[in-house]
């Protein structure tokens, strides 16, 4: 980011929060507030129903020491309602007949008396939990928390993609213009689309530098013309120390224009991450051989699968059926499958819902991403790729704990529904923000067997890829996204708990990915990062030896997972291109890279699977355990066997990489 824009997020952000912390303050207070008399209607209305079941006993001559069951009946009514603390039957003296829950000295009871003539003065008195007003005023407070997170998260998107456009495109424009020149750099820079004061200043600028580089040229040429050697060399110097003549690589149309409808698409998967286990689990139906875990894991499994065989076929499909078209279809697809999904009543309707939704994912991811490869240049193909990653990530960051919340709150049919609302908005934004036509990149063939074969035969990439890559997948979609939130929702806590605590892995990756990414400059660091990444993630999941019940272990177990796929994610990928360099025999690096795409999104689809299964023979602790041990595992091996080759020589043969000197 530049100055300005990071001036102008910073001022929005505090903005945004000042009022959002305002707005909380009001609403936690009314909160309380309007509270406290609804629950005391409430206990009124229990009152009122047990004292008339008494009185009703009296009339039918059951003496009021003689009835049988009502302690049990009072302790259920307390189980039923976390309100209420107890229910106590009293007498004419004050003295407790029945009683439920346990009283407490600081709580407040509301008294209802037993009406009749056969009541003699009797009454129930019901107790309230002083702890549950505090209680819910204090989730609220962290929702209201979560939602200004991601307020100023979505804040800081709109800054972003306004400054890729119109009048903040053109101060940013204007800025680096002004920095460039501030450091010594003349190079010509892409035209800035936009009217006004700042658009008229870069275009300025613009005709300035390219005077110059007009005179340049003509001086270089008067020179050769009279073959003054020396005056040219000179000239030559000067030109190359300012980069006179050159240009700033981009095309005019910026990448940028992807992002809004992309995070809005993921926004809308996202939403649905911290119940959907749970919700496929209430469609279940018993499949004869298979496990109720395995049988949960289906429907998420069939997803993951679609997305991950259909990706190296979409990529032909979309480069000629058009970026903007297919993510167009993308978004209508995914739209009709969250809101099929909202309406299934049975798991075979909610599996077809969901790979209807899959088929879109995949477009939408795969469109993105080919329009980013088209609008940009190999120079400004990674600035490229991280508007798309970092749209993918803030999506990650926000959707769960708002998807949670709108469960808690609305029903998790109602929020499929809702993600469907916002995957037709990721529609409307495609058509509105991406051009008709851009010209498409050329693209290597879709992978074939030839392409694999030659991929894996060598040894440090395939165990790179077997070892490091799928089970990286593996781990973060059977534990993170399968098992985590069933233990949850089994152990007692909602929806809105769940999406918080999943929040806390996109957290990890969007903060340490860059870190850890800057890092990664040498091969023998990348393996170092993706060795120890794999085995911090591996083994932070032994956390459930200690309490498997207690929330913070979980969250220390996701920081820890998070924590080593940020050291492993960006080293990962670089290794995969600097070891598809050095294969014998030569493979394109697409191809490489789809092999190494099919692979690890092979481990999204095996996650859920094998999760189910082995909670289903062992048991959540031991689940976990298993998976993390094989994950921690295969990173040990991938470290020694990369130092195995450099030992034996390998390397030397084509196969491996030289190991690099400081």
């Amino acid at each position: 980011m530049n100055r300005v824009q990071v001036r102008l997020s910073v001022a929005l952000v505090a903005v945004l929060l000042a009022a959002l912390t305002a707005l909380s303050l009001r609403a936690s207070g009314r909160a309380e507030t309007l509270l406290l008399p609804e629950i005391t209607v409430k206990a009124e209305t229990v009152g009122r129903s047990v004292a008339g079941l008494v009185d009703r006993a009296l009339e039918v001559g059951i003496p009021v020491d003689r009835m049988v069951g009502v302690d049990a009946y009072l302790q259920g009514i307390v189980d039923a309602h976390p309100d209420l603390a107890a229910i106590t039957v009293r007498g004419a003296g004050g003295d407790a007949l029945y009683a439920g829950g346990v009283a407490r000295p600081d709580m407040a009871w509301v008294d209802v008396p037993v009406p009749g003539e056969a009541a003699t003065a009797l009454s129930v008195s019901v107790g309230l939990d002083p702890a549950f007003a505090r209680e819910i005023v204090y989730k609220l407070w962290i929702d209201l928390a979560i939602v200004m997170v991601v307020t100023a998260l979505v804040a800081l998107e709109l800054v972003y993609i306004s400054f890729g456009v119109g009048r903040y495109g053109a101060i940013e424009g204007v800025e680096q213009r002004l920095s460039a020149v501030k450091h010594g750099d003349l190079r010509l820079h892409p035209p800035v689309e936009s009217t006004g004061v700042f658009g008229d200043a870069a275009r300025r600028i613009d005709a300035r530098l390219q005077a110059l580089a007009d005179k340049v040229r003509a001086l270089r040429a008067d020179l050769a013309a009279r073959a003054d050697g020396v005056r040219q060399a000179a000239l030559d110097a000067v030109a190359g120390r300012y980069r006179l003549g050159e240009s700033v690589g981009g095309s005019p149309l910026s990448a940028i224009s992807i992002r809004a409808p992309l995070f809005v698409f993921m926004f809308a998967e996202e939403l649905t991450r911290p119940f959907l286990p749970i919700y496929i689990q209430g469609l279940s139906a018993p499949i004869a051989g298979l496990s109720p875990a395995v049988v949960t894991s289906l429907p998420m499994v069939v997803f993951l699968a679609i997305v991950a065989l259909a990706q190296p076929v979409l990529g032909t499909v979309t480069e000629r059926a058009g970026r903007r078209r297919s993510l167009m279809t993308g978004a209508a697809l995914g739209a009709a499958g969250y809101v099929a999904t909202g309406f299934a009543y049975d798991l075979l309707g909610l599996t077809i819902a969901r790979a209807l939704t899959a088929i879109g994912f995949a477009l939408v991811f795969v469109a993105a991403q080919g329009f980013v490869i088209d609008a940009t240049d190999t120079r400004q193909r990674a600035r490229g790729m991280a508007v798309f990653i970092g749209a993918i990530l803030v999506a990650g960051l926000c959707g769960p704990p708002i998807g949670g919340i709108l469960a808690e709150r609305l029903g998790m049919a109602t929020t499929f529904l809702i993600a469907g609302g916002f995957a037709v908005a990721s529609l409307l934004l495609t058509a509105i923000a991406l051009p008709r036509t851009v010209a498409p990149a050329k693209h290597a063939a879709m992978i074939g067997w030839r392409d694999l074969s030659r991929s894996l035969s060598s040894v440090r990439l395939a165990t790179l890829l077997f070892l490091c890559a799928l089970p990286a997948k593996l781990v973060l979609f059977s534990v993170g996204f399968f098992l985590v939130p069933l233990h949850m929702e089994a152990t007692g806590h909602d929806q809105a708990a769940i999406g918080r605590l999943l929040m806390i892995y996109p957290l990890a990756m969007v903060v340490l990915v860059p870190v850890f990414a800057s890092l990664a400059d040498r091969d023998d660091r990348r393996v170092l990062l993706v060795a120890s990444g794999g085995l911090l993630a591996g083994l932070g999941t032994l956390l459930v030896l200690g309490d498997p019940e207690n929330v913070f272990v979980l969250a220390a177990m996701l920081l820890l997972l998070g924590l080593g796929q940020a050291m492993s994610i960006a080293p990962q990928s670089a290794l995969v291109g600097a070891f598809g360099k050095k294969l014998a025999t030569p493979v394109s690096e697409g191809a490489v890279y789809g092999v190494f795409r099919l692979i690890e999104r092979s481990g999204s689809a095996l996650g859920p699977v094998l999760g189910g299964l082995l909670l289903g023979l062992y048991g959540f602790s031991t689940a976990v355990m298993l998976i993390g041990l094989a994950v921690a595992l295969g990173a040990a091996l991938f470290g020694l066997t990369v130092m195995a080759v450099r030992r034996t020589g390998e390397a030397a043969s084509g196969d491996g990489l030289e190991k690099d000197t400081p």
